[in-house]
């Protein structure tokens, strides 16, 4: 009998035991809620800096039918390129259209804050050619192909170690941005040649051919790959200079350029292009807006067309859109104000008849109209760079242009924890990820309800708070504590759950006892 009774004692301890360390567990309760994980650096911190510093104006009626110094062009007095402007129609500033991609952001008019420096020339650079008959190539076998030997002589156009300057055009709908070719910063070469030009050289061979034809000519490429002769002076110039280098290359994309050949028609006098349509309504006394577009119509044509490509010219629509107009002495930031310096774009306009036919295609400064694709005209590349994970430096003006630098990516992590009163977790339960938190500077909000040490998060006293930390890499780190009393030691209602379960426990023990009892008596 007295065996049954220790074995029943121990039994009892046992019972109360139990129900105090299972009381005690309630009181060590975490609670890890998941985290959140954000991946820095989503924004386009280039589209946002350029935002930031321009106020964006909204296109009006009837814009495009104006220079951006609000000169309309006078068919009926062709020789006066300038009329009296509309003051109206005068627009300068950073304007918003759509692309392929979404929405572009383009600059227009006489304005001095696009400037941006992008690249440098490795070594001085020179050209071919003869300043005095106005033109200049990329190598002496190309001039030679062209003119006299005796005219090809070496030009110094960059020196080495010259960082190159660009215009920025617009923000393309997919981030990038487009550039078009300014000079350089130190625009005093040797020579004296045109600073924002590469070299002048014609578009391309009007001669009779029995291969090709001269509207197919017109194209920026044409007859199943043929490179046009302004194509291949633009490549060379990229390939010896931004290409030679991987960390400019790198950063230059395949860009949309387009050669719109489409919509070809007659027009009594001459066969027109869609871009005679769009670009001169004037000579329709504005029947319909001029309507530039930055969207390369669609072409079944073998000569022009849309491509992807390093480097190319600026288009018709492009120039318009920057504040130029048909036959219109234009003061956009595409006019430098100073003479001879007209360069190609890459927009056929016409086919004049004649004996032969002549090619046109659309050229800028000082005028804005088409030009014989045999003449000798500038070259003035244009190129799209990522702004992927870049941000920029600077205000654009010449005195202190924009400069694209690399942004490291950072992350962000939250996570939220519950915890009690003189309980601790380890800081790393409160993310889903594995993460580092070796180097992490910690800071609590309120350090009276909990406090981080050596890795552990330890409960204060009531109440929630925040823990933000940040590593060595700009990584950020946010937990949201909230620390809850202890049940045992603060709860009745656990403390009387607790004393019932016991009781309870303890009187079918008794009974039992006592059934064993009456059984051995």
């Amino acid at each position: 009998m007295k065996k049954v009774k220790k074995i029943l004692i121990v039994v009892l301890m046992f019972v109360v035991t139990l129900n105090i360390n299972y009381l005690g567990m309630m009181n060590k309760r975490i609670i890890v809620e998941s985290s959140e994980y954000k991946t820095g650096n989503t924004d386009n911190l280039v589209l946002n800096k350029i935002l930031s510093d321009n106020e964006l104006k909204t296109e009006i009626p009837h814009m495009f039918n104006y220079a951006s110094n609000g000169v309309q062009y006078d068919p009926n007095d062709k020789y006066d390129y300038e009329t009296d402007p509309n003051p109206e129609y005068i627009t300068n500033g950073l304007y918003s259209s759509s692309d392929e991609d979404g929405t572009t952001y383009y600059y227009r008019g006489n304005i001095d804050n696009n400037n941006i420096v992008f690249g440098a020339y490795d070594e001085d650079y020179y050209v071919y050619g003869d300043y005095d008959y106005g033109y200049y190539y990329q190598t002496k076998e190309g001039c030679i192909e062209a003119e006299n030997e005796e005219y090809c002589k070496a030009l110094k156009l960059a020196s080495a170690g010259d960082k190159m300057l660009w215009k920025i055009v617009r923000v393309n709908g997919d981030g990038s941005l487009r550039l078009i070719y300014n000079g350089t910063i130190n625009t005093q070469n040797s020579d004296n040649l045109i600073p924002h030009l590469i070299g002048r050289s014609m578009y391309n061979s009007n001669d009779y051919s029995d291969y090709y034809t001269r509207i197919e000519r017109t194209g920026y490429i044409y007859g199943n790959g043929v490179d046009s002769n302004v194509k291949k002076e633009v490549d060379t110039w990229y390939n010896n200079t931004l290409g030679s280098n991987s960390a400019y290359d790198s950063k230059v994309i395949l860009g949309r350029f387009c050669s719109d050949s489409s919509g070809y028609r007659n027009n009594t006098f001459r066969n027109v292009f869609a871009s005679y349509d769009r670009l001169i309504q004037v000579e329709n006394n504005f029947a319909k807006d001029n309507a530039p577009t930055f969207i390369c119509p669609s072409t079944s044509e073998n000569y022009g067309g849309a491509y992807r490509l390093k480097a190319g010219l600026i288009t018709a629509d492009e120039i318009v859109y920057a504040g130029e107009s048909y036959q219109v002495l234009g003061k956009s930031y595409l006019n430098s104000g100073k003479t001879d310096e007209w360069y190609w774009t890459m927009t056929p306009v016409s086919l004049e008849f004649g004996d032969p036919d002549v090619p046109q295609i659309w050229y800028v400064l000082d005028v804005c109209s088409g030009i014989d694709i045999s003449n000798e005209e500038g070259i003035r590349p244009v190129i799209n760079v990522s702004t992927e994970n870049m941000t920029l430096t600077g205000d654009g003006t010449i005195d202190n242009p924009y400069i694209l630098e690399e942004v490291v990516p950072t992350n962000s992590y939250r996570g939220k924890v519950t915890i009690e009163v003189g309980s601790s977790v380890d800081d790393i339960k409160a993310f889903e990820e594995e993460l580092d938190l070796s180097n992490v500077t910690w800071t609590v909000k309120d350090s009276s309800i909990a406090k981080i040490e050596n890795g552990k998060i330890i409960g204060l006293k009531n109440g929630t708070t925040v823990i933000t930390g940040v590593d060595a890499n700009g990584n950020t780190y946010e937990i949201e504590v909230t620390v809850i009393s202890n049940p045992v030691t603060n709860s009745a209602i656990y403390i009387g759950i607790g004393i019932g379960l016991i009781l309870i426990m303890s009187t079918g023990l008794y009974m039992f006892y006592r059934k064993v009892v009456m059984i051995s008596e």
